[in-house]
């Protein structure tokens, strides 16, 4: 997705996500999440149950899902459902020419989940392969593995969690 409508997009998602916080919350919501504690107890110590509201968008050219938001309540063991999320942190990618914006466990030419890119440089759904026509496009002192900590060209190795950036995956921005 380009960068000024994944902005957009995201705007919006913020709000809705907002919005679903408060009704998930509310008073009149306790007999869904009164029902999934039961449900909880019922399935007893194996299982967990989750209630997840997941607002994705769909590219008709791809014919693709990208997921932007993922929550709701989950409960194990029976306990009082906790609130959950499950969205990815976004990722900036400079792809065949082009800056491309997806959530990071995507891939930025074909939408396909694509998790550990660093580990498994090779898109499965489409082949794409990082560090060859796709970067991590780094444009801030983040780092790429941890979102935490920072590293820079000078620095590439995380001051966090002491991963090393592959000069040949990154676009320094």
């Amino acid at each position: 997705m380009n960068p000024n409508t994944f902005a957009a997009a995201e705007e919006v998602i913020d709000k809705i996500a907002n919005i679903v916080d408060d009704k998930l919350n509310s008073a009149g919501f306790k007999d869904l999440r009164d029902a999934l504690e039961r449900l909880g107890k019922v399935l007893g110590t194996r299982y967990s149950a989750s209630l997840q509201i997941v607002v994705d968008v769909f590219d008709r050219d791809r014919e693709q899902t990208l997921p932007l938001l993922t929550t709701g309540f989950s409960t194990t063991d029976g306990a009082v459902p906790y609130r959950i999320w499950g969205d990815s942190s976004a990722q900036r990618y400079l792809c065949e020419g082009d800056i491309h914006v997806v959530p990071h466990d995507h891939c930025p030419k074909c939408w396909g989940y694509w998790d550990f890119k660093f580990e498994h440089p090779r898109c499965p759904s489409c082949g794409l392969t990082l560090g060859q026509s796709c970067k991590v496009l780094l444009d801030s002192d983040v780092c790429p593995h941890c979102d935490e900590g920072r590293v820079t060209n000078e620095h590439p190795t995380c001051d966090r969690c002491g991963y090393r950036v592959n000069p040949d995956m990154v676009s320094w921005g």
